[in-house]
């Protein structure tokens, strides 16, 4: 990654660090624009066709889209929610959502159960993502650790849709990335949801 890339996306992070600090400090409004979020999620769902199948998805964090019971409302409509584990060497881990929960590793909520690596991940209708920004051509920021980068880009093409999720002042003109960064095909946010 070249320097110049490198500070685009440190300041592009920063600036939406400070947007979701600033959204968190007005708890009304966050919990309006999550539960929009979870609503055009399951809109979302449906368009794709993935109503009674698997899907993968996160458990937001309070800094995060979404209600924290974002994995509840989702396994209503799904036959499976697979969410992530943060694991050693930047790999992400996958345990089915309703076996309990346990604090993890980088303050997130993680499933508890038996683990798999991302291969679950080929038998899922749509994958539920989480970002700090994106834009309009389908390129996802997320919080620079690459663990979801490593997911999709170990996935035969096509593989399920993609879909970020963000709030509207984060879908921005242009996101910096690299040659391996994978992009999104759909994005979230209160407002509703596009394809791209």
């Amino acid at each position: 990654m070249s320097e110049q890339l490198g500070a685009n996306k440190h300041w592009a992070r920063q600036e939406r660090t400070r947007f979701r600090r600033q959204l968190r400090e007005n708890p009304r409004r966050k919990a309006a624009l999550d539960a929009a979020l979870a609503e055009h999620t399951i809109a979302c769902m449906d368009r794709f066709g993935a109503a009674g199948r698997a899907v993968a998805a996160y458990s937001p964090l309070p800094s995060e889209p979404g209600p924290e019971d974002l994995p509840a409302r989702l396994a209503r409509r799904a036959s499976k929610v697979w969410l992530p584990i943060s694991m050693p060497g930047g790999e992400l881990a996958w345990a089915l959502h309703g076996k309990g929960a346990v604090p993890g590793a980088l303050g997130i909520t993680e499933p508890e159960g038996a683990r798999f690596n991302s291969n679950v991940l080929r038998s899922c209708a749509l994958l539920i993502v989480p970002a700090l920004a994106v834009d309009r051509g389908g390129m996802r920021l997320g919080k620079g650790a690459g663990y979801y980068d490593r997911a999709l880009a170990a996935l035969p093409r096509p593989a399920a849709p993609v879909v970020a999720v963000v709030y509207d002042e984060d879908v921005i003109e242009r996101v910096p990335h690299d040659a391996h960064d994978v992009p999104v095909d759909a994005v979230i946010t209160p407002s509703g949801f596009f394809t791209v």
